[in-house]
């Protein structure tokens, strides 16, 4: 009996300590963490888009369905933007209401702040980020014979806009599947004047009935002044040409009974030439069939 108490004496504090680790290792809940961007469209249209993701065995994942609140300034019902929940890619983007307005239009920069409400699975996290407000224009050039697309970035200080330089800016084309570069380069740079200047070389590029084509100028993710675009149509394009004319007519792409000549020609031929060499060996087999007989 005296060992038995000896041995409890010595087994028991660890035993309630292990229980009490395993306790607080199953209470706590995987850490969250989020990103916050600006965006602004158009120089008309901003929102704020947050990114929550979370580190599971050793990689980054997206976090689905967690409910964020944006907060333009501090953290305060009053200053509350919108409160967003996060798509399956751990996306969520909310809207400057029009209540803000006024704000907006007045502030030189943008303190944006996101908490997220209380996780069943997820532990409650928050960040914070500040914008420059910034807008972007586009405009054309002609020199020594060639068309140049120049996008200008300027930033708010007090009631005036000034240029801002070293900026990379993405200058490119709007096309129904994504995107092409109106030049070589990915990326141009703001000089001095704030200007970025590129080469359209995409010369001949089909465009709409009247030969638009739409141009975009912005930049992506920039630390200071945010994501900013801006979208122009330009008559640089070749017109339109309606080709649905064209199923009615003898063509590869048309219907069965459009076929091409040559192609029933040739398949016609083709055809021929297999039942021949089959009829041929029938009629061979036949006759060495006789010839046995005989």
């Amino acid at each position: 009996m005296k060992q038995f108490i000896k041995l409890t004496q010595r087994w028991l504090p660890l035993l309630m300590v292990s229980i009490s680790f395993a306790a607080f290792a199953q209470d706590e809940k995987p850490t969250l963490l989020m990103e916050l961007g600006y965006h602004l469209s158009n120089n008309s249209i901003s929102y704020v888009s947050v990114f929550t993701k979370s580190k599971i065995e050793k990689k980054f994942i997206p976090v689905a369905g967690i409910n964020v609140k944006i907060y333009m300034g501090q953290e305060a019902d009053a200053n509350l933007i919108g409160t967003i929940k996060t798509n399956k890619d751990g996306k969520a983007v909310a809207f400057f209401p029009p209540t803000m307005k006024a704000k907006w239009d007045s502030a030189d920069k943008i303190a944006l702040v996101a908490a997220s409400v209380e996780d069943k699975k997820f532990s409650t996290a928050t960040s914070e980020a500040s914008f420059t407000k910034a807008k972007i224009t586009i405009d054309t050039s002609f020199t020594d014979g060639a068309r140049y697309i120049v996008a200008t970035v300027v930033a708010k200080n007090g009631a005036a806009w000034t240029p801002v330089k070293d900026v990379e800016t993405k200058i490119i084309i709007k096309r129904s599947l994504g995107a092409l570069n109106v030049g070589d380069a990915e990326n141009y740079t703001t000089d001095s004047s704030g200007q970025a200047s590129a080469e359209f070389k995409k010369i001949g590029i089909p465009g709409d009935l009247e030969g638009n084509i739409t141009v975009i100028a912005k930049t992506e993710d920039n630390e200071t002044y945010g994501s900013i675009s801006i979208e122009r149509k330009l008559k640089w394009g070749s017109n339109y040409k309606d080709n649905s004319n064209d199923f009615n007519r003898r063509t590869l792409f048309a219907t069965r009974d459009k076929s091409p000549l040559w192609l029933l020609l040739l398949a016609g031929s083709i055809f021929i030439g297999v039942w021949s060499v089959i009829i041929y060996l029938i009629t061979q087999i036949i006759k060495i069939r006789k010839l046995g007989l005989d």
